[in-house]
């Protein structure tokens, strides 16, 4: 009796373990088949992305520009001191009270020590204060181009996070376009096999068939390369993704009146400001260089202190000599000109250059205010234009169902051939590949009008994510196959 109970309750714990062990493997692939939001990437790219950190780099370098052009307006200190040991050895001759010459030799052992310590500061230097604001307008440059660099990132992740969904939606419509026509092919060969149609329907299912397998190894090959360039932003792989939802708002960009969108770029978008700030950099670079033939003034304050040591030998001694010790310091203040007059041209060819370069400056200053009111009209028109080709995209998918219902009726009724069934079949299929592809665009041209307005910022993110749900592979493939 007591055996059989230690065996039902071994039993009963074996089973209770095998049971424990189920339920973490399923919690675990649960938790593992999460799919990442459009936030969990955005966070992730703003920690591991080369890019921007990189851009990150070099706006803290650029910030030090007007720091070092400050410093050359502000008081220098400098403090300067040495130590020296000498030994002198010396022989010459000299006329006594006698008015004999003798022989003398000297020995001198010296120990100096001198530290001295002066403040300069620059009084007139107009080389030195347009540097300065040429440093300022740098400034000014680094924390625009840093924010365009943010903004740039915002529209990157969300490219390549949406390029994936585009890509999975296409493999998706395409292993149900292969599922639907190797259906065909299979009625089309039973329909041959018994008679009711000839070789042509058969081979022509079997085409349809082979080309839609192809394109779906096609397919799945470009959503490969879509998740690899997601790693790059990222530094990690990644598996599902969050979907838009199907009630996802396509509504025409706000204000409608696409002058409104291009004044307020042109007031408020950073690649302009950094290009702006570059050019008045440039200028205060340029007049800096032609100010070196100015007169500099420059007022300094020293104080110094000498100490000499040491003992001295004369052979034969003389009656009157002094030691070598002494001590002393000196106070001084100054007020310093400097007139450049000739560099051998250096200064001229400096400020050629210089002004050459704000020529360069204030070009791409123009090619970037005209780049900016084309792409900010071109995205306006595209936003517009997403919008009636979603509309458009989802009456096709509406029209290519009922077609598609329409011709499969006829084919079972023998009016319309394989060939007919096959074209409505795809065309359906198209339609909503198309109307997939034309929200993505709507999403991306929004963003990027945005971001050329320069209100592009993480709370879209935020607002577009709000917008995703579920898991990517956990979409219901029964929404790509056609009705019957």
């Amino acid at each position: 009796m007591t055996r059989l109970c230690a065996d039902f309750f071994h039993s009963r714990l074996q089973s209770f373990f095998s049971s424990f062990r189920c339920l973490v493997i399923a919690l675990l692939a649960g938790s593992a088949a999460q799919a990442d939001s459009l936030r969990d990437i955005y966070e992730l790219a703003l920690k591991n992305d080369p890019v921007l950190r990189g851009a990150e780099a070099t706006y803290q370098a650029n910030l030090e520009t007007e720091a070092q052009a400050r410093a050359q307006l502000l008081p220098q200190l400098n403090a300067e001191g040495s130590y020296g040991n000498s030994h002198r050895h010396q022989d010459y001759e000299i006329v006594n009270v006698a008015n004999e010459l003798r022989d003398t030799h000297q020995n001198t052992h010296l120990r100096s020590g001198n530290w001295n310590v002066e403040l300069q500061q620059p009084l007139f230097d107009l080389t030195a204060w347009f540097s300065f604001r040429s440093g300022k307008s740098v400034t000014e440059q680094a924390r625009a181009q840093f924010a365009f660099d943010q903004q740039n990132l915002i529209v990157r992740v969300a490219q390549a996070y949406f390029e994936v969904l585009r890509q999975a939606d296409n493999v998706e419509a395409a292993r149900a376009e292969e599922i639907a026509t190797e259906e065909q092919m299979n009625q089309a060969q039973e329909r041959f096999n018994a008679g009711l149609t000839g070789i042509a329907d058969a081979q022509q299912a079997r085409a349809a068939y082979k080309t839609s397998l192809a394109q779906r190894i096609t397919d799945e090959g470009n959503l490969a390369s879509a998740q690899e360039a997601l790693t790059i932003l990222t530094g990690a792989t990644h598996g599902d993704l969050s979907i838009l939802k199907t009630d996802f708002p396509v509504i025409h960009p706000a204000p409608a009146d696409r002058a409104e969108w291009v004044q307020f770029a042109l007031a408020n978008n950073f690649a302009l400001k950094a290009a702006i700030a570059a050019m008045q950099a440039a200028d205060a670079n340029a007049t800096s260089k032609s100010m070196a033939h100015m007169p500099r003034i420059t007022g300094s304050v020293s104080y110094q202190e000498d100490n000499v040591s040491g003992n001295q030998e004369t052979s034969p001694p003389a009656p009157f000599a002094t030691g070598p010790d002494s001590e002393g310091d000196t106070t001084a203040a100054m007020l310093r000109v400097t007139v450049p007059i000739f560099s051998s041209g250096y200064t001229s060819s400096q400020a050629k250059q210089a002004y050459a370069q704000y020529s360069a400056a204030l070009e791409k200053k123009i090619e970037t205010e005209r780049t900016i009111v084309h792409q900010t009209r071109a995205k306006h028109i595209a936003t517009s234009t997403d919008v009636q080709r979603v509309q458009a995209q989802e009456e096709a998918i509406e029209a290519a169902r009922i077609a598609l219902d329409a011709t499969r009726a006829g084919y079972k009724a023998g009016t319309r051939s394989i060939v007919d069934v096959l074209v409505s079949q795809r065309a359906l299929f198209e339609a909503r590949r198309d109307h997939a592809n034309a929200r993505y665009d709507y999403v991306m041209d929004m963003l990027n009008l945005k971001a050329l307005a320069g209100t592009l910022s993480p709370k879209d993110v935020d607002e577009l994510d709000a917008w995703l749900v579920e898991s990517a592979k956990a979409k219901d493939m029964s929404q790509w196959q056609p009705s019957r």
